[in-house]
């Protein structure tokens, strides 16, 4: 039952490439290169992806008359806003959903329509005439990220990364047309165009970013100002320009005069703590989506763009990420928690008077009969009932700090709580989970494998932790041992421990005496690409996911004396495994591998699933295959 971990902590960029087969043995060991990849979510038969919980974090809304739309992973939510006589909102009413194959990132209404840039890299239209009955009408694959969107004169933008910004022609809806893509300089990370004139929020270096784009075909670059960090957010009112960043030194509201678009100028500058992600201008009011020590919702008069003014704010421990303002009403994508709808009436003040739930990043999973319990990052601990996979339902959940991973061992759910550190819940009523313990670690408890009642914790740069779980409100750790590379899983066969510790390699550990621990052989290559991210073991044989070496087989009859067997090579980065019979499942950055391992020293590609985005976990077993998928949710597969 142990799920299998992989570090959900670190961006990895959304590369969709196509990709030939290749195939060759050298000295007895198998390489495979990646499959082609051509559709959203394509796959073969060998695996079938038959169910979804997927109303996971919120990274964007969109409002329009009556009805507010936001993105709940792959679900578009639409929700029906009573308004008085004088048009003040009084009361939401969630009245209709719609599913996407990916993740929401960023949307916005124009007319009868909705636009949703997708983290899959698909740009969808969804017709919202009948806004309880919204209807996907059209779609646009882009052979890129995409960040955020932005809409001028029947003409979609979308900021795309390295790939700069998409023009889209959606005159016609239906079908919508790539016009050009415009290599802008810098990563795009969030624009807006007025009068086809893109002011562009270019990330690290790049700063702010000015072009023409009115002639697709011939985009014309004329200005730029250099930003502290990462400019990650972007309004402007046509004149003024309001950046902000996330920066460890110079966090701000950077706000430009841009008039002579050649040469934008600062005008001024209001101080953050670390910064946000996105802002929006409303009125004279600039309402700014803080992450870190400004998460949640900051306020800031800019009636005289020279002199802003902070006037208030609304703060939570969970990082925001954008916002939309209708008539002195807030909607806050507060990602893992949800939406927060706030009256910002009185700006010093602003309140929340709605909030819509949603599921957290799924970062682990782990099963129990017919129950899957998943690490829901700052949501918890997440019970789920897996008897239908078509038609996931919710059973119950727990609250903690960020869980990481879950191992289920009879009554009791042990998580890996990332900052927090070790929590030990009883499930034995799975209605209603009770943490019995906790035990903060000196690192980052990452990953946790639960043998009799000691469990092992892979705590990032704290090493491995032991600790002896007999007495569950009685938790202590017996022993630890440190080893000089980050770890981010654990299993344990026997009296042997291994550790995949980054750089570090697979580390194998002697926890025959739990109390005194000791390093047997730790194993790494010199290739650069390499780096331990997750590991299972079946006999004699570990199962590394060796970064973007792809995954490697390591014999460890001898764990003081551990050697290469195979390696399956891949062109992505892989990142968590875990074997089911002569199968090992693997997570090759936003794809799932099926390789045949039934001659271990020549693992051999079977299938291949793409995911909708980057997923953090795998876990097989005889009722499937289980994916972390992080923004995507839980997804099931059929083996």
């Amino acid at each position: 039952m142990k799920d299998i971990f992989v570090l959900g902590k670190y961006k990895r960029f959304n590369w969709l490439l196509c990709f030939f087969i290749i195939t060759s043995l050298f000295a007895g060991v198998s390489f495979s290169a990646t499959e082609d990849i051509s559709q959203s979510l394509k796959s073969t038969k060998a695996i079938e992806l038959t169910g979804r919980w997927n109303q996971g974090p919120v990274f964007a809304s969109a409002v329009s008359g009556s009805y507010m739309y936001f993105g709940s992973s792959g679900t578009v939510r639409v929700v029906k806003v009573d308004k008085d006589a004088s048009g003040n909102a009084t009361a939401w009413q969630e009245v209709a959903s719609i599913e996407t194959d990916g993740v929401v990132r960023d949307m916005l209404v124009a007319g009868h329509y909705l636009y949703i840039a997708d983290g899959s890299g698909w740009m969808r239209v969804i017709n919202i005439k009948q806004p309880y009955k919204p209807k996907l009408i059209g779609a646009l694959k882009l052979q890129s990220e995409i960040k955020a969107i932005a809409y001028d004169k029947d003409r979609v933008y979308i900021a795309a990364g390295w790939k700069g910004v998409h023009i889209i022609d959606v005159s016609v809806p239906e079908k919508p047309e790539l016009l050009n893509s415009y290599e802008s300089k810098g990563y795009s990370l969030d624009l807006v165009v007025m009068d086809s004139i893109a002011f562009v929020a270019a990330g690290h270096d790049a700063g702010l970013q000015i072009s023409d784009l009115s002639d697709p075909q011939k985009p014309q670059w004329l200005g730029e100002h250099d930003i502290s960090g990462s400019a990650s957010g972007i309004d402007s009112d046509g004149r003024f320009v309001y950046v902000v960043n996330m920066d460890d030194e110079k966090p701000n509201l950077s706000i430009f005069d841009a008039e002579d678009r050649e040469n934008p100028v600062q005008v001024a500058a209001e101080p953050l703590i670390y910064g946000a992600e996105r802002v929006r201008l409303q009125g004279s009011l600039a309402y700014v989506a803080g992450v870190a020590n400004d998460a949640g919702l900051i306020v800031i008069d800019v009636s005289s763009p020279h002199s802003p003014n902070k006037l208030g704010s609304w703060w939570d421990p969970t990082c925001s990420e954008s916002v939309t303002v209708d008539n002195q009403i807030a909607y806050l994508a507060h990602g893992d928690q949800g939406l927060e709808i706030l009256d910002v009436r009185n700006p010093s003040e602003p309140t929340v008077i709605e909030h819509f739930a949603a599921a957290g990043r799924v970062r682990g999973v782990d099963t129990q009969g017919k129950l899957a319990f998943v690490a829901n990052g700052y949501r918890g601990l997440k019970i789920v009932d897996v008897t239908q996979p078509k038609q996931p339902q919710d059973i119950a959940e727990i609250k903690t700090y960020r869980a990481l991973d879950v191992d289920v061992a009879g009554p009791f759910a042990h998580i890996a709580d990332d900052w927090a550190g070790y929590k030990l819940v009883d499930i034995s009523d799975a209605n209603n989970p009770v943490e019995l313990a906790s035990l903060d670690t000196p690192g980052y408890a990452e990953a946790v494998h639960v043998v009799g009642h000691y469990a092992y914790i892979a705590d990032g740069e704290g090493g491995l932790r032991i600790l002896n779980v007999l007495k569950p409100q009685e938790v202590k750790e017996v022993g630890s041992v440190a080893l000089g590379g980050y770890a981010y899983e654990v299993f344990v066969q026997g009296n042997t421990a291994f550790v995949a510790a980054g750089k570090a390699g697979l580390v194998s550990i002697d926890v025959s005496n739990p109390s005194n621990p000791y390093i047997l052989d730790d194993y790494k290559f010199t290739d650069r690409k390499f780096e331990a991210r997750g590991v299972d073991i079946k006999g004699s044989y570990a199962y590394l996911a060796a970064g973007y070496m792809g995954m490697a087989v390591i014999d460890i009859s001898s764990p003081s004396s551990m050697s290469t067997l195979g390696i399956y090579e891949t062109s992505r980065r892989a990142n968590n495994v875990s074997i089911f019979g002569h199968k090992a499942y693997l997570i090759d950055s936003d794809s799932v591998r099926v390789l045949d391992i039934s001659k271990p020293q020549r693992p051999m590609s079977l299938a291949q699933h793409d995911l909708p985005a980057s997923a953090a976990r795998i876990h097989a077993s005889e009722r499937g295959v289980y994916v972390a998928g992080m923004e995507s949710g839980l997804l099931i597969f059929d083996k």
